[in-house]
This record gives structure tokens, C-alpha cells and sequence, in this order.
């Protein structure tokens, strides 16, 4: 004999099953979600970093990459440096600016916190001459893994993934 349809229990049952794998499946896919989040805004602020020194040693000039407020996750731009005091004055070449990224947390340590200088040679100096090195981290409230972006003596950049107690 050949049915045309489900019954009503069939229906309800089948539902029940869809909405409890839905609630399991939610939090991993927000959790995802966050982690590919950060991970993308590390990244992106690690070609930033490697492009502006990048243009540093193409143009053989001082090229400098700062963030508006002292928050690597606010707006960043870079532009050349010509009077090399690590701030965008009238006159100075604004290279790149990207706007914010939202609901990350991207902070760097004493030396990296509001700009980073990229001389002609690809090294990183502050504004007094001393080498520039530092770490800026990259995390969220809710992941206990995070990224560092890492600045070498020499002005190189490396970006590690690393485990955060707090953000």
C-alpha cells in the first residue's frame, strides 16, 4: 500500500531531532566563527605591517604605520614619514588607511603601542634611533588562544599563534 504523507507524530518527532542538533550545533559555529574572526584580523594587520615595510625598501624612504588612538584595531594608516617623528603630519603621503575591526582586541606593548617606523633598510627604529621591537597581541574575551604578531631587531615580522589567559 503506497502512504501520502507523514502523520502528525512523524512530523513533531522529526522536528524535536532538528531543534536539539540545532542548539548542539550553535555554540561550535560561534566559537568558529570568533576564531576565524581573530585570526583574519591578525592577519590582516600582519600584511599591513610586512607592506609597509615592504614600501619602505622599495622607495628607499622612512615609511611609517601608526594607529589613530594607541588600538591596533582602530584605524591604521601608513604613510611616508618625511620629518620621522612617527606621527601623520599636514603634507605627509598617506599610503594606506583601513578602517577598524570590530569586537577585537589588538594592543601592542610599550614599543609597538602606537606606531611602528620602517626605515629604508627594512629595520624598525623608534623616533629617538633605538631599535624598535615589540609584540602586539591580538585576542577576543571568549577564545583562550590569540595571535602575536612579533618584531624582530632587524624589522622583521612573525606572527604566532599563542595561548591568553585574559584579554
Amino acid at each position: 500500500m503506497k502512504t501520502q504523507g507523514m502523520t502528525l507524530i512523524e512530523l513533531l518527532s522529526t522536528l524535536a531531532i532538528s531543534a536539539v542538533l540545532g542548539l548542539v550545533a550553535i555554540p561550535s559555529l560561534y566559537n568558529t566563527l570568533q576564531s576565524h574572526r581573530l585570526r583574519a584580523s591578525a592577519q590582516t594587520l600582519f600584511q599591513t605591517l610586512n607592506s609597509a615595510r615592504a614600501s619602505a625598501v622599495m622607495r628607499n624612504r622612512q615609511v611609517t604605520v601608526w594607529n589613530t588612538d594607541g588600538n591596533w584595531a582602530s584605524d591604521v594608516e601608513i604613510f611616508l614619514d618625511d620629518n620621522e617623528d612617527g606621527e601623520l603630519n599636514a603634507g605627509e603621503q598617506i599610503l594606506y588607511r583601513r578602517a577598524n575591526q570590530e569586537k577585537i582586541q589588538l594592543s601592542g606593548n610599550r614599543w609597538v603601542a602606537n606606531y611602528i617606523m620602517f626605515h629604508a633598510d627594512g629595520s624598525a627604529h623608534t623616533v629617538s634611533g633605538a631599535f624598535q621591537v615589540g609584540t602586539i597581541t591580538a585576542c577576543t574575551e571568549d577564545q583562550s588562544t590569540g595571535y602575536q604578531i612579533v618584531l624582530s631587531i632587524g624589522g622583521r615580522l612573525r606572527m604566532v599563534k599563542v595561548d591568553i589567559e585574559e584579554c
